[in-house]
């Protein structure tokens, strides 16, 4: 027998990098050479130190059981200290931090922890194509932000409708931006979080590129900004900074009513990473 997909299956978009993964495999069997500038996938193996650590974790006993629901204390105490190490951002481990299985999963759940069928979600156009998965399976309606170089690749809120901006409930953003390149600014960040609080909107801000700067300038995280805990949160990932794409590992920090959706929808959906990970 051949079963059917649910609707919910059905409406989902295309998905976009195992549609690419899968073309780019079929031009390296036919015997061209290919740069795969695809996926971000880091170029570097991961640092020896973390290696180490992982290879002594995983031959611990003690972690050859279920996790802890909600991650380890260890992991969201370490984020908080990063956070208040690089950006001067003061963090509660337990109501400000969540694990997250990869920043794609927590940037998928969120509009399924936030929004009902027919809320609206703000996408900036071009953006990570994944962004739209989430807003498909919560059943939810896309109204993308165009990023134009005459506004340095940065959403302009005042052309956005008046009736878009009643119906959003959630926005993503993404800076240092892909595929863009576009750095925010604290200017453009203060503006953000007067705007999503003026319209009720949760922002999302992807900082999957937090530690990739260029001209001397570090990348802003949005947290930095006066009131962005009480507008919306930051999904950071190890992938790009500690080299660890494959190791399927982030965390998500900010508005303790958001952190606290997110930890109860992943408890119906997993434990927790596996400890030696955490570790």
């Amino acid at each position: 027998m051949k079963f059917e997909h649910s609707d919910v299956l059905k409406q989902l978009p295309e998905q976009f990098f195992a549609s690419l993964v899968k073309k780019v495999n079929e031009k390296i069997a036919a015997g061209h050479d290919v740069i795969n500038l695809g996926q971000g996938n880091p170029d570097q193996p991961t640092p020896e130190h973390i290696v180490d650590t992982m290879a002594q974790a995983v031959r611990n006993p003690e972690n050859h059981r279920y996790s802890s629901f909600r991650g380890s204390r260890s992991l969201k105490e370490a984020a908080a200290a990063f956070y208040q190490r690089e950006y001067g951002v003061e963090l509660d481990p337990e109501r400000e931090v969540a694990v997250l299985f990869g920043g794609k999963a927590g940037l998928v759940e969120l509009p399924q922890c936030l929004l009902n069928p027919g809320d609206t979600v703000l996408v900036p156009d071009p953006g990570y194509p994944d962004y739209w998965s989430g807003v498909e399976l919560a059943r939810a309606n896309m109204e993308t932000m165009p990023l134009t170089a005459d506004n340095q690749f940065l959403p302009d809120y005042s052309r956005i409708p008046k009736e878009v901006k009643e119906k959003a409930k959630l926005m993503y953003l993404n800076y240092p931006n892909n595929p863009t390149g576009a750095q925010a600014t604290s200017a453009f960040f203060e503006e953000t979080v007067r705007f999503a609080k003026s319209n009720g909107i949760c922002v999302v801000h992807d900082f999957a590129y937090g530690a990739i700067g260029y001209d001397g300038k570090r990348p802003v995280s949005f947290l930095e900004t006066a009131g962005a805990k009480d507008a919306g949160i930051e999904i950071y990932t190890l992938s790009k900074t500690y080299n660890m794409a494959g190791w399927r590992v982030g965390f998500v920090v900010g508005n303790a009513s958001v952190i606290e959706a997110l930890n109860l929808y992943q408890d119906h959906m997993y434990v927790s990473l596996f400890k030696a990970v955490q570790d």
